[in-house]
């Protein structure tokens, strides 16, 4: 199993585990299984991600917190080197690109340059 897949796998479990309404403990397991999957990420750079993800997920609804599920897993996919083709607007795209070079000195340069190569695929750079 690829690490984008078991990361996948994982997210898909938290929310089915959690159901509607998870509390702050369980957006803790949700951050801490994100953070082991994507280990050669600053921890500055993770709080930005989650940060950025809860404001998604608690915008209101279900298809709110499926889109955010969605693009949290996206960005698991960038961070792991591994894109797996989420379509994330330009907006995401600059988004993404400010959230990477929070931490630029710390960021593995492999990682950094994968994410930022791709947002200039995207227009975002």
């Amino acid at each position: 199993m690829q690490a984008i897949d078991k990361l996948k796998s994982d997210i898909d479990d938290w929310a089915r585990r959690c159901g509607t309404a998870p509390g702050n403990r369980e957006f803790d397991a949700l951050r801490t299984t994100f953070a082991r999957a994507v280990p050669k990420v600053p921890d500055d750079t993770l709080a930005a991600l989650f940060t950025t993800f809860l404001s998604r997920y608690g915008a209101g609804g279900h298809d709110a917190a499926a889109n955010a599920m969605t693009w949290l897993a996206g960005i698991g996919s960038l961070l792991l080197n591994d894109y797996d083709g989420t379509p994330f607007s330009r907006a995401d795209w600059e988004e993404i690109r400010d959230l990477v070079t929070i931490d630029s000195g710390e960021i593995d340069v492999d990682t950094l340059s994968y994410v930022l190569g791709l947002a200039l695929e995207h227009g975002a750079v």
